[in-house]
């Protein structure tokens, strides 16, 4: 009987990495082994052509590629460095394809309404009474900048990091960190007012609240709420699209 081989496997050109693309590869390996770390320096770009045996625009081309996704910075006075690999850093080309594409705002809030929520409840119980100290800061300091929407984005982020650190899960951390900035360049599109921030003020206080008071529950459901009316105004703001 004759074998019938699945002829459109076949068909399927084989895609050639170019020596840039494998140059790239070799950094990124080394940087999730932990051979490389935020900050660590690369060699020189002649040295590392011939370390790796290949040319120097090979590499040029290679460090270009890893700039543009944020894992390598190039410094006043030269050199390439690892990134910080924070969010910021690594969310670029994200941030990038978010600007060109119809992206289901609902979808992602979806998302971030599930992760903040968890991540509220087990801050409830894990967070530190200086990172409660810390908050309660935050939120001082956020009642003066209500009308100071640059000013007032750069505490939202403060107050939301002290609480992913708080729920005491480093994985958690990342993706509402991830999540939030994701969500910021929706926001940006919309021009937040004095209610906005208002709005955005009172749920804080109310899940500082919920966290002060050591509730799970109610520290899920604040964030929950949170998230919903982030969602809400994005949408009002933008014209109602979805």
């Amino acid at each position: 009987m004759k074998t019938a081989f699945p002829r459109a496997e076949f068909e399927k050109p084989i895609v050639r990495e170019s020596v840039a693309e494998m140059v790239a590869r070799r950094v990124l390996d080394m940087v999730t082994s932990g051979v490389l770390k935020a900050g660590d320096q690369l060699p020189p770009e002649r040295e590392l052509a011939e370390m790796l045996s290949v040319s120097r625009p090979s590499v040029r081309e290679a460090i270009r590629g890893l700039s543009i996704l944020g894992v390598v910075r190039s410094r006043q006075g030269g050199g390439a460095y690892i990134s910080k690999l924070d969010a910021d850093a690594l969310l670029g080309p994200i941030q990038f394809f978010l600007s060109l594409e119809d992206v289901n705002i609902r979808e992602l809030y979806d998302a971030r309404s599930l992760i903040e929520s968890d991540v509220a409840r087990r801050a409830a119980v894990n967070i530190s009474d200086e990172a409660l100290a810390k908050l309660q800061s935050i939120l001082s300091e956020q009642e003066s900048l209500l009308d100071d929407v640059i000013g007032f984005r750069s505490s939202d982020f403060r107050f939301h990091k002290a609480i992913w650190i708080g729920s005491g899960n480093a994985f958690l951390k990342r993706i509402g960190e991830s999540l939030n900035v994701m969500g910021l360049e929706f926001r940006k599109r919309a021009s937040e007012n004095t209610a906005v921030l208002a709005r955005s003020f009172a749920d804080h206080k109310n899940l500082f609240q919920a966290l002060k008071a050591r509730d799970p529950e109610m520290a899920a459901k604040a964030a929950e709420k949170h998230m919903q009316n982030v969602y809400n105004s994005t949408i009002a703001q933008s014209g109602g699209k979805k």
